[in-house]
C-alpha cells in the first residue's frame, strides 16, 4: 500500500481545514447558519498556510477556463436588473453572493487536490458528521422535538418542529450518492458506516414528507441507472436497470396519488393537483405572469415578492398564504422573472456546461467521482424547482462545497500548470 506523504508544514491546519469543509453540510442540523462558522473556520486555516500561491493559481486557472468565462458572462448579464430593481442595493448583493461562494468552493477545491492524503480524511469526516446529524434529527422528529431546540439555543422546549427539519432533509438526500460512493472507495467498516447514512437519509427525509427532496432523489436515481445502462454492461442488467426505474417513479406516483389531499377546486391546473399542490400552481402562475412583464431584463435580484400584487392571498389557503410568499419554489421562474430572459439563459448554460463537463470527465477517465457530482447536481438542481430560493446561502453554498469535496478526488495526479474548469 503507497502512503501518501505530509507535508511537514502545517499538516494540521489542513486536517482542520478539511473536517471543518466536510461538516459544513452535517452541522447544519442545528441550523443554516452554521455552515457560515465552518466555512469562516476554513477559510481563516486557509490564510495561516504557508505557500498560498499555488492554490490561489490553481482557482485563477479554473477562471480562465470555458466555465469560468461563462460565470463571468451570467454575472455581466445580471448587472441590468440591478438598475432597474426596487432595491438595487438588495439586488446587487444577492448577485454577487453566488460567486463569491463558487471561488470559495474553488479554493478549498484547490487545497484539496494539492494534498492527496487528504481525500479519505475529507470522506471519513463527512460520514462521521452526518451519522451523528442524522441520528439527531431522527431523533427530534420522532418524538423529541426538545432535542432540535436545544441545540438552538433555545432551551429545551417542547414545541412541535413543524418544517424545522425541511431544510437538513433536503441536503440529506442529495448527499445519497456521496456516501454512497465514499462507502465504495474507504471499504472495510467504513462502507457499513457509509450504508447507515444512506438508509438513515433515506428514512428521514420519508419521515420528513419532503416531497421536493423526494422528487431530487428520483431524479438522481433515473440519471444513474440511465448513465449505468448505456455504459458496457450486460442485457440482463440494462433490463433490471430498466425495471428498477419505472418500478421507483410507479411507486413514487402511486404514493403521491394516495397520500396528497385533493382540495376539489375547480379551474385548468398545469398538472394534477395530487401531482403538484395548487398553491405551488398558483404561484408559478403569478411568476410566469412576472416573467411575461419583465422579459428582458428582469425586474431585480431577490426582489419578487415586492413585486406589485406579490402580497396578494391565495384563496383557501391556510395562514392566508400570499401568491409569492417570498420566492416561487422554482428556481428557474425565481431566476427569470428576476434577472430577465438573458440572466436565466446564462444560469442554465452554466448548469448545462457543469453537466456536460461531468459526463465528459466520466467517460474519459472513468472516476466515479465525475459520476456523483453530476448525480448531486442533478439532484440540487431537481428538487430546486419545487423548493428553497435560488438565492438562498446556505443552499448554494452547501452544493458548491460537495462538489468540490467530490471533484477533488479527479485531479489526485493533474499537474498544478493543468487548466481544468470542475466547479
Amino acid at each position: 500500500m503507497n502512503v501518501i506523504p505530509q507535508p511537514a508544514e502545517g499538516a494540521a491546519r489542513l486536517r482542520t481545514l478539511t473536517v471543518l469543509i466536510a461538516c459544513a453540510l452535517p452541522i447544519q442540523v442545528m441550523g443554516r447558519a452554521t455552515i457560515t462558522v465552518m466555512v469562516v473556520g476554513a477559510m481563516l486555516c486557509f490564510l495561516s498556510l504557508p505557500e498560498k500561491s499555488r492554490y490561489w493559481r490553481r482557482v485563477a486557472q479554473q477562471a480562465r477556463g470555458p466555465l469560468g468565462l461563462m460565470l463571468a458572462v451570467t454575472f455581466i448579464l445580471w448587472l441590468p436588473n440591478v438598475f432597474l430593481s426596487i432595491d438595487p442595493q438588495r439586488s446587487l448583493t444577492t448577485a454577487i453572493r453566488p460567486f463569491i461562494y463558487v471561488g470559495v468552493a474553488t479554493l478549498f477545491w484547490a487545497v484539496l487536490v494539492e494534498h492527496r492524503w487528504l481525500h479519505n480524511l475529507s470522506l471519513r469526516a463527512l460520514l462521521l458528521a452526518s451519522l451523528v446529524a442524522t441520528t439527531i434529527a431522527t431523533i427530534a422528529e420522532t418524538g423529541v422535538p426538545e432535542l432540535y431546540w436545544f441545540l438552538h439555543f433555545r432551551g429545551w422546549l417542547s414545541v412541535p418542529l413543524g418544517t424545522s427539519l425541511k431544510s437538513y432533509s433536503a441536503l440529506a438526500v442529495f448527499m445519497v450518492p456521496v456516501f454512497i460512493w465514499a462507502g465504495f472507495r474507504l471499504r472495510g467498516s467504513w462502507a457499513w458506516l457509509a450504508a447507515l447514512n444512506v438508509v438513515g437519509s433515506l428514512a428521514f427525509v420519508w419521515q420528513t414528507y419532503n416531497r421536493a427532496a423526494i422528487a431530487g432523489f428520483v431524479a438522481m436515481a433515473v440519471l444513474a441507472a440511465i448513465w449505468t445502462a448505456l455504459s458496457k454492461n450486460s442485457r440482463p442488467v440494462k433490463a433490471l436497470l430498466l425495471i428498477g426505474v419505472i418500478a421507483l417513479l410507479a411507486g413514487v406516483l402511486i404514493w403521491l396519488n394516495t397520500t396528497r389531499s385533493r382540495p376539489g377546486f375547480q379551474g385548468e391546473w398545469l398538472f394534477p393537483l395530487w401531482l403538484v399542490d395548487f398553491q405551488r400552481q398558483t404561484i408559478w402562475k403569478f411568476a410566469l405572469e412576472l416573467v411575461e412583464r419583465n422579459f428582458w431584463f428582469g425586474l431585480g435580484i431577490n426582489t419578487i415578492n415586492f413585486a406589485p400584487g406579490a402580497d396578494a392571498i391565495i384563496p383557501n389557503t391556510v395562514g392566508n398564504l400570499k401568491m409569492i410568499p417570498s420566492h416561487p419554489h422554482n428556481w428557474l421562474l425565481e431566476v427569470a422573472a428576476e434577472t430577465g430572459i438573458f440572466g436565466v439563459l446564462s444560469l442554465v448554460s452554466v448548469v448545462a456546461m457543469s453537466l456536460l463537463r461531468y459526463f465528459r470527465g466520466f467517460l474519459q477517465t472513468g472516476e466515479g467521482a465525475y459520476f456523483v457530482t453530476a448525480c448531486v447536481a442533478t439532484g440540487y438542481w431537481f428538487s430546486g424547482l419545487f423548493n428553497f430560493s435560488f438565492w438562498s446561502s446556505w443552499w448554494q453554498m452547501s452544493f458548491v462545497l460537495v462538489c468540490a469535496i467530490c471533484l477533488a478526488h479527479t485531479s489526485n495526479s493533474a499537474p498544478s500548470t493543468e487548466s481544468k474548469t470542475h466547479l
